[in-house]
Formats: C-alpha cells, structure tokens, sequence
C-alpha cells in the first residue's frame, strides 16, 4: 500500500468516528505538515478541517450534567497549535464565513417537576436551590465581567460565592434583575402572580429593572414588586431566612470577608500575621456576629471589639 493510499485510509477512518485516539492524534499532526493538496479534494479538505475542529471544540467542552461542571480531560498543547495552524492555513474563504456567524451562548435549561428540588452548583462556587415547578436558565460558561442568569418561573434560593470583577445578576420576568457580589437571598417570581418577591438573607442586593434603581436591600429585608403598577415596596421580612456558615480550616481573613457579607459589618485585624490562622466550624445567621466572633477567638487566644453600633469590629492578641 502506498504512503497515499496509507493516508487515504488514516483518513477515512476519522471521519467515521473509527479513528484511535494515536491515530487521530496523527491525522491532526499530519495535516500541518503533509502536502494535502496532492491527495485531497478541495471539498474534501474543508471537511477534514471542520471535523477536526469539532472535535477539538467538543473535547474542550467535555463537562456534562447540570450540578458542576469540571474538565474531564486536559487539552494537549500540541493538538491545540495543530488545530490553530489548521483553521489559519484552510483558506480566507472559509474563515470569511465563519467570522459572519454570530458567537452563540450556550444555555442550559432546568426545570423542577410538582414534587421535585434541584440544586445546581456553578464552577465559581456559587449555589442555587431551586423549589417544585420553577424553571432556570443559566449558561454553560460564565462571562468574563458578569455571571448572569435567568429565572423563568417559580422559586429559588441563591447563595452567591463573592466576586467583585464578575457581578451575579437574576433576571425575571417583568425586566426586573437583582445584582449582588456575594450575597444569599431568596426570589419568588410566578407568572399568575401578582408581584415578584426578593427576600435577603445575607449581604446586600441591588433590584431594578432598565429604567431604574428599585433601592438596595440588606439581610433581613425584602421587596414586593408590582407588575401591574410597575412599582415596589421595601419592607422588613416577617420571617428571617436563615443560612448556614461552614467553615472547614479556612484562613481567619477569608473567614472575615464571608462575615462581613453574610452581616453586612467591617471587621479589621490589628495585626497582619493573624491572616492565615485557620478556623473550622459551623454557625447559622440566627446567631449574632459577637457569638461567632467570640467563638473563632476563643481558638487562637484573641479578642475583639465592638463599636457602640454594632457595625464594626476589630480582631486582635490578648
């Protein structure tokens, strides 16, 4: 057999799916280098080419299933540059059209039946708790400035991992959104209603819609939309939602960051080296910021203050 009709048949046994992983690995190294030109047809080639692009968009997309999304498999170097080398030399034509081709998000759609809760976990931490017949639309990949998702129907809890270069933003229905950093807090939003009600657990949120700011929430506190009116009120949530605060050997500075948001405080250290001290243990918002305080100093010999409001708090060696 001759090293063309080699090729011919290497190749053909890609396009079919029947390829090894060494023998697909060699097509993609192969096809760099190797003269195509000579033994395929135009047509022939662009398929070659669509199809190692699909698979390498498909192996880098591997994370399936709605709770977490993880990488499966690592990417070699080597396959990536192939494929890069690959799309820039199979012609301006092609790459013409594919530039004209709109980028489309890939979304995910969730649905909880009459007795049914899910709970979904992104990459960032961040976890929604969704309640019988809600529906959540979420993307496959956060953005790089904004992590932004939808609540079609019915009803979630949310609690929202802290990052301040990406925002986490529900939209509902009605063009209502509600923006935070790192917060929990709980939306109701049904079509045969008529409101749509934010409740804040901890930290803060922002509600509004395009036209304008509704107000700023904190814990404790929620808003009642009206979609007829268009309009919304602020008011003291009748029952606290109450959250659980896991810690498990976290460094006390990461610690005091999830305070300050859970609680809506300040708390400083007088010293740097009390940082990366570790702490483990498990509280729940019913208890004040003092019992948590007092409790995570009691394990590494330290006090604290408070300010006559309550607001601010400073950490330091007895």
């Amino acid at each position: 057999m001759t090293k063309e009709e080699q090729a011919q048949l290497l190749l053909n046994k890609y396009l079919n799916g029947e390829a090894s992983p060494e023998e697909a690995a060699q097509v993609e190294q192969w096809y760099q280098t190797y003269d195509a030109r000579e033994v395929l047809a135009k047509g022939r080639k662009s398929e070659i080419a669509a199809a190692i692009l699909l698979n390498l968009q498909e192996e880098m997309k591997r994370p399936k299933g709605p709770k977490i999304y993880r990488f499966s498999g690592l990417v070699s170097l080597s396959r990536v540059a192939a494929a890069v080398l690959l799309l820039m030399g199979i012609g301006a034509g092609y790459w013409s059209y594919q530039k004209l081709k709109p980028v489309k998000e890939q979304l995910i759609t969730l649905n909880t039946r009459s007795s049914e809760k899910k709970i979904v976990v992104f990459n960032d931490g961040s976890k929604v708790i969704m309640a019988p017949l809600s529906k959540l639309v979420y993307p496959l990949k956060f953005k790089t400035r904004e992590r932004t998702i939808s609540l079609i129907e019915g009803e979630a809890f949310f609690d929202i991992a802290h990052d301040e270069k990406r925002p986490f933003m529900v939209k509902t229905s009605n063009d209502l959104y509600t923006k935070v950093l790192g917060t929990s807090f709980r939306i109701k939003s049904y079509r045969k209603q008529p409101h749509i009600s934010i409740q804040v657990a901890t930290g803060k949120v922002a509600v509004g819609n395009t036209n304008q700011v509704f107000g700023t929430l904190v814990k404790g506190q929620e808003i009642s939309y009206d979609k007829v009116n268009q309009s919304a009120k602020i008011k003291e949530t009748p029952v606290k939602l109450l959250l659980d605060l896991k810690f498990d050997g976290i460094e006390l500075e990461e610690l005091i960051h999830k305070l300050e948001y859970a609680y809506n405080i300040q708390i400083s250290l007088a010293s740097p080296g009390l940082a990366q001290l570790r702490c483990t243990g498990i509280f729940n918002t019913k208890q004040s910021p003092e019992e948590i305080l007092e409790v995570i100093c009691s394990l590494h010999q330290l006090k604290f203050s408070a300010s006559e409001n309550h607001k601010t708090f400073n950490v330091y060696r007895k």
